[in-house]
């Protein structure tokens, strides 16, 4: 007996019925689109997979029978009708509120600010979520609307679409990356046409924001990727054998995967990498140091509520001041973490920590008698 066969219209090549474990695929995949940003409409997976628009209607059916619940409603973007999921008892996340709020408010709350790598593939999330939460908890996340917050710098200058993803893939394959980074040093001198080219199109540079600066086509090994203050930093071998380094992922003005694979260190972590960084610079040709600061009682309370460094070690002191003591390697983050509390900071030591925040006060004094004069 001849297989029967569906034809997608005239003039077009006969497509074969799938078969069960095909149709349970396709309508996982239908799904998980379905619950995203863009949910797909019928032209679309027909034309997708080669089927009749019969077929997907086929495919819908059967999605609900196996507990999907997928309906028809006007798409955001364009108003079209897409499928649009509903949450069944098949697919429903047997969440708490606060589970929700940490699953889907935390992440909504972050869109837009440097702590999200991809924001297309975190508001997709979110809409998948969401689709699946039972009701009763969907109405008391929508009564919190205007109630909670998380108060972070808005990035103004977001990483290249697909940056984040094109850096996981590196990281995880062990590929390198052939980046063009924006450095933060070298300006570009002259104008005209050669500095133009060197300089790539960016919508903030042609706004005012910053001065043109260089563009370096380089090739680097991506050991792992952090996020620290406020943007993502990859840490990367940079080739050919130039030695360890830190790249702001918003300075990728291009970023693709290469052909190229390399050996990660047996046991490298991030943690171990920044172990003596104050915060997120490693100055290689720096020894660990101990530095030993005392904070007044006036900041000493909000000192020892938070862990700044790994190898911190805080001692009380007579009248409620504190000593606090670490082990870091370079002082460039630490010297302005320090001026930031004033006169209710005094370093102890090292030697040349004091003189640099001293002569840095001494500079900022003459900076004001300056103006006074002026």
């Amino acid at each position: 007996m001849a297989t029967k066969k569906h034809r997608v219209s005239k003039g077009d090549a006969k497509v074969k019925r799938v078969d069960n474990v095909e149709m349970v695929l396709r309508a996982y995949e239908v799904a998980r689109r379905a619950a995203s940003a863009m949910p797909p409409t019928r032209k679309e997976l027909a034309e997708e997979y080669g089927i009749t628009p019969r077929a997907v209607n086929n495919l819908i059916s059967f999605m609900k029978q196996i507990g999907i619940n997928v309906v028809t409603a006007p798409r955001s973007s364009d108003g079209k009708p897409a499928y649009t999921l509903r949450a069944s008892d098949f697919l429903q996340l047997d969440m708490s509120v606060s589970e929700a709020v940490a699953s889907v408010h935390l992440q909504q709350a972050v869109l837009g600010t440097p702590l999200v790598g991809d924001d297309r593939a975190a508001a997709d999330s979110v809409h998948q979520i969401t689709a699946r939460l039972r009701d009763q908890v969907r109405s008391k996340l929508d009564a919190l609307e205007g109630r909670f917050a998380v108060k972070l710098l808005r990035a103004a200058k977001s990483p290249k679409n697909d940056a984040f993803r094109v850096v996981l893939e590196g990281i995880l394959e062990n590929r390198v990356l052939d980046i063009d980074y924006e450095s933060p040093y070298k300006p570009l001198r002259g104008t005209g046409a050669a500095g133009a080219a060197r300089t790539s199109p960016d919508p903030d540079a042609a706004a005012g924001i910053g001065k043109a600066r260089k563009i370096e086509a380089i090739s680097i090994e991506p050991y792992g990727i952090f996020f620290a203050r406020r943007s993502w930093y990859v840490v990367a071998n940079k080739r050919p054998g130039a030695g360890m380094r830190l790249y702001k992922l918003a300075r990728f003005k291009r970023v693709a995967l290469s052909d190229t694979r390399f050996t990660m260190p047996r046991g490298w972590t991030i943690d171990g990498y920044l172990k003596n960084a104050w915060e997120v610079i490693v100055d290689q040709n720096a020894k660990p140091t101990r530095v030993v600061i005392e904070f007044d009682a006036k900041v000493a309370g909000n000192m020892i509520e938070t862990v700044w460094h790994p190898s911190q070690e805080i001692e009380h002191l007579p009248g409620g001041a504190i000593r606090f003591t670490a082990t870091v390697a370079g002082f460039d983050e630490l010297q302005p973490w320090i001026l930031g509390y004033g006169s209710h900071a005094r370093v102890i030591a090292p030697k040349e920590l004091r003189e640099r925040v001293h002569a840095e006060i001494r500079a900022m004094h003459h900076a004001v008698e300056r103006e006074a004069g002026a």
